[in-house]
């Protein structure tokens, strides 16, 4: 078998761990998707279903807040995941020439925004407080005839 010098091991480690992160964030975003129109189609159906049965409304409603504490979860899980992998990057990034993710992470800081895992988890939970309100709307016209 041929040896490979270092620098080159080194680059196709980076190529193949950056390819990686490129998948991850695909997966992310597929799962955001399905999320996404998990609680836009639930959502819809409580607004349909708003006359009929309150108890179909809190079940509703629930299932509904199990599916948005999953996706937070989901977000989390992915957010953990890339975490370390840019981690493993820097560190292959030092013996390349030009640490080009570490030097995007720096200025990226500097611009002081918002992560996008940061924007989708206050998605999930606005939607998670959409579901509170609709058992709570539901319990009082139960308690209230």
């Amino acid at each position: 078998m041929e040896s490979v010098p270092v620098s080159e091991q080194v680059m196709r480690q980076y190529e193949i761990l950056v390819n990686s992160s490129i998948q991850v964030t695909i997966w992310r975003q597929s799962a955001n998707n399905f999320y996404l129109s998990v609680n836009t189609a639930l959502l819809a159906l409580a607004a349909y279903l708003y006359s009929f049965s309150s108890a179909t409304g809190i079940v509703i409603g629930v299932i509904g807040l199990a599916t948005t504490a999953l996706w937070h979860e989901t977000i989390q899980y992915y957010r953990s995941l890339n975490k370390a992998k840019f981690s493993v990057i820097a560190e292959l990034e030092k013996q390349l020439p030009v640490p080009m993710f570490q030097l995007e992470d720096e200025r990226f800081v500097k611009e002081d925004r918002k992560k996008a895992t940061w924007i989708e988890s206050k998605i999930s939970i606005l939607f998670g407080i959409a579901y509170i309100l609709i058992i709570i709307v539901h319990i009082y016209r139960i308690i209230t005839p």
